[in-house]
């Protein structure tokens, strides 16, 4: 995003809870912002012309910190991230992707054990 720091711009921001029940894929939920990105389950699509910053959040259900995660970006696996926290410490962990498009790019999570619905996904969506 250095590019950036050459010239002002207004970032949109949009906020999204997500959650799984069992291991696999979470499912995201719309909760505010600036714009409403486009869900469908456990995937956002998003759109082209715009770079993005994405900040996850998780919270592992319960008291299970053995609870791994990772950032899928249009079918490629990250990095598997080990949970610290649980539901009731907050989101204390945090992953970063950032993302330049020039095309619709998908974005899902998968976790390897349930995930709390406190777990929480920001999405920074700059102007190209």
């Amino acid at each position: 995003m250095s590019y950036n720091l050459l010239r002002e711009v207004s970032p949109s921001f949009a906020l999204c809870s997500f959650s799984s029940a069992i291991a696999g894929n979470v499912t995201f939920t719309f909760v505010g912002g600036d714009y409403t990105p486009s869900i469908l389950l456990d995937t956002i699509t998003l759109e082209a012309g715009y770079e993005y910053f994405l900040v996850s959040s998780p919270c592992a259900d319960g008291t299970d910190t053995s609870v791994s995660y990772r950032h899928i970006i249009d079918g490629v696996n990250g990095d598997l991230y080990a949970i610290h926290a649980t539901s009731l410490a907050g989101g204390l962990d945090q992953q970063f992707a950032s993302i330049q498009n020039m095309s619709s790019t998908t974005f899902q999570i998968y976790a390897d054990s349930p995930i709390n619905s406190n777990s929480r996904l920001e999405i920074w969506r700059f102007p190209q």
